[in-house]
């Protein structure tokens, strides 16, 4: 049996500075903040392409490290390095490399320096469920978090 999912995932930013300099959350950003999958089958990978830019306009060189969050909606989808029932898992890649940062919900590097005056594109690459226990659309977080370096 097939069941469909529409699901919605959300892209926030926040920003942590050393006390002695602080780095404006207006100065970095990401677009777009959403992005919408879709219906998804079972056991499937659904890339995003490099659909996402973050771009640093701090004057100071960052760090952004992303994490995940669970799918809520219905029957929660628990993020997961391996994909099961009711398991789904992400995975993050940047510009001209393939999708190989595995998303969890603890923060994880994604881009090891972003300069000041500059952009990075990235994407993410959502794996389903083996097997979905309902057909109710289903939203989640993924968070971006910049620390000046």
């Amino acid at each position: 049996m097939k069941f469909f999912i529409s699901l919605l995932v959300a892209v926030t930013l926040i920003v942590a500075g050393v006390p002695v300099l602080k780095v404006n959350a207006q100065d970095i950003s990401n677009s777009p903040n959403s992005y919408a999958f879709g219906t998804l089958d079972a056991s499937s990978s659904y890339p995003t392409g490099l659909n996402f830019t973050v771009e640093n306009n701090s004057g100071y060189d960052v760090r952004i490290t992303i994490r995940g969050s669970d799918m809520t909606g219905g029957i929660p989808w628990t993020l997961s390095d391996t994909p099961g029932p009711d398991i789904y898992g992400l995975k993050a890649g940047l510009d001209g490399v393939s999708y190989d940062i595995t998303v969890t919900t603890t923060n994880t590097t994604l881009i090891e320096n972003l300069t000041d005056n500059s952009s990075q594109q990235w994407g993410l690459e959502l794996l389903s469920p083996t097997s979905f226990s309902d057909g109710v659309q289903k939203s989640g977080n993924v968070t971006l978090t910049a620390t000046q370096l």
